[in-house]
């Protein structure tokens, strides 16, 4: 009986230690993100995601078909109204110059992990990358 418990306990100590490389990242970012999303995005996007009425929209597919888009958004803010699923929304976001690019992977792996169900984590690159395209404001 005490060898069967031992062995499982092993088996199990084994199998949580062969966790991937990518898993344990992909969830730090996501724990990284949750943090920094209840910060910076939570007041107006809501804890859940759900936006606030007509004021500030859902974390839904369409508000987050475009990465490189959210990514703008999120380091340097909108300024004029914008319309998601038909819903047009007038309040500005914030810009968060302060940011740093990991950060907002982080923020980006959770909201694509969260309400995208993506499962990989967005990159420090993709961030760069998306940063270096944001239009002039």
């Amino acid at each position: 009986m005490k060898i069967s418990l031992l062995l499982g306990a092993s088996l199990g100590i084994f199998l949580l230690a062969c966790q991937g490389e990518n898993q344990i990242k992909h969830e730090q970012y996501v724990a990284e993100g949750f943090s920094l999303y209840q910060t910076h995005c939570a007041n107006c996007h809501q804890r859940d995601g759900k936006g606030l009425e007509n004021l500030y929209p859902a974390l839904s597919a369409d508000y987050l078909a475009n990465k490189a888009q959210v990514i703008c958004w999120i380091k340097n803010g909108v300024h004029q109204p914008m319309r998601v699923n038909g819903k047009m929304y007038n309040r500005a976001m914030p810009a968060n110059p302060d940011l740093k690019e990991l950060e907002i992977a982080e923020i980006m792996t959770y909201i694509y992990a969260t309400w995208g169900k993506e499962t990989e984590i967005t990159t420090v690159e993709t961030i760069q990358a998306a940063l270096e395209k944001c239009p002039s404001k």
